[in-house]
């Protein structure tokens, strides 16, 4: 089995599980990269209690005239940053409480660790980091600075999902045995040149928290229980260059990512979680979790087949409600200084598969130790 290396926790590091903070009544929000994730948090933070966005980033400063434009905000009522140091500047502004970051992936981890470094709460979309040193580097920054590092991920607020869970911790389906969780989500049309290119770069499950990080929190995962090793196997990348192509026009041989990707986790308590990956085949949208008890099961299905329509005026999507709740939580528990749901471990957990499945596929589909983030 492949071991990682667990850094050495240094001495003015502690853990931050259940962390309070000073409680403030008002958020101040700054939010980092305006594309159109960016703009869906923008404007249902608009909407939360106990918020309020103060400033907005994005390198190119005509985004942010559209974001103002399009959201009705007066240009005049919140700081503006852009260029390639504008993240800093908003990291380092007195009218900024917690920083929530939607750039590209490649960005997350540095913005993250500046803007605690900052003493600024951090909320990052997923995934937050793509290496094991950077999720090491977002856990430690957490740790130093005693600021709150929390992953968006927003499949845990799903309706349909908070009450599995809550069944599932009433003990309703017994001892859970086994969880499997299912993302198929076909990006044809989606697709920007930075996310190409990852996929084009790296073989491994690049997208996994949608399913993971709700069975984590049914599993009680860095509770009573934790991630103890991992599997990951792929498909070749039958559709893979084609896309690349004709997306960008350029040829792409070297792509790397396969069709669909599974990973098979084990839990120190002797559970199974089997998590399935699909992005580039043309099948129907398909978000979906099973899992299995001594007493029974529960299954959780966002299955459409379409893209989601207008609901209602503030709600665009059938991902704005658990979207919505996600923020509307996250700023309650600051305004009342209480723990987050999503600590800086669970972030860093969740998002470890990516790297430990290129690991494992690298290494002829071997298993791999799973690291303890909170290093107990």
């Amino acid at each position: 089995m492949i071991r990682i290396t667990i850094p050495q926790r240094a001495e003015w590091q502690c853990s931050v599980r259940g962390m309070k903070c000073e409680p403030l009544p008002v958020v101040r929000v700054g939010i980092v990269g305006l594309g159109a994730r960016g703009l869906t948090l923008l404007r249902l933070m608009l909407l939360v209690p106990g918020a309020r966005v103060t400033a907005l980033c994005n390198i190119s400063a005509s985004a942010i005239d559209t974001a103002c434009e399009a959201l009705a905000i007066d240009p005049d009522g919140v700081a503006r940053y852009s260029g390639d140091d504008g993240y800093l500047k908003l990291c380092r502004s007195d009218d900024v409480d917690l920083v929530v970051i939607s750039t590209d992936w490649n960005a997350h981890t540095e913005i993250a660790v500046a803007a605690m470094q900052a003493g600024k709460h951090v909320a990052v979309e997923v995934p937050a980091a793509l290496t094991m040193d950077d999720l090491w580097r977002l856990v430690d920054t957490s740790e130093q600075t005693r600021r709150h590092c929390t992953l968006l991920e927003n499949c845990c607020y799903d309706e349909e999902v908070i009450a599995a869970i809550r069944a599932i911790h009433q003990g309703t389906i017994g001892e859970v045995v086994h969880a499997e969780g299912r993302y198929y989500h076909h990006l044809d049309g989606r697709w920007s040149q930075w996310r190409l290119d990852l996929n084009r770069s790296l073989r491994g499950d690049l997208y996994p928290t949608h399913e993971l990080g709700p069975l984590c929190m049914a599993l009680d995962i860095n509770r009573s229980d934790r991630l103890s090793s991992l599997v990951s196997m792929d498909s070749n990348a039958f559709s893979g260059p084609g896309v690349y192509e004709r997306e960008t026009g350029t040829a792409a041989p070297d792509y790397r990512n396969g069709d669909h990707t599974m990973t098979f986790l084990r839990t120190a308590l002797g559970k199974t979680i089997l998590l399935q990956h699909d992005v580039i085949t043309p099948q129907p949208y398909s978000r979906s979790l099973h899992i299995i008890g001594t007493k029974g099961d529960i299954t959780t299905s966002s299955d459409n087949g379409t893209d989601p329509e207008l609901i209602c005026s503030s709600f665009r999507s059938v991902h704005d409600p658990m979207t919505y709740e996600m923020l509307r939580r996250l700023i309650a528990c600051i305004n009342q200084g209480q723990p987050i749901d999503i600590d800086v471990y669970d972030l860093a957990s969740w998002c470890a598969v990516i790297p430990l499945s290129l690991l494992s596929i690298e290494a002829g589909n071997e298993p791999v130790a799973f690291p303890d983030f909170m290093r107990q």
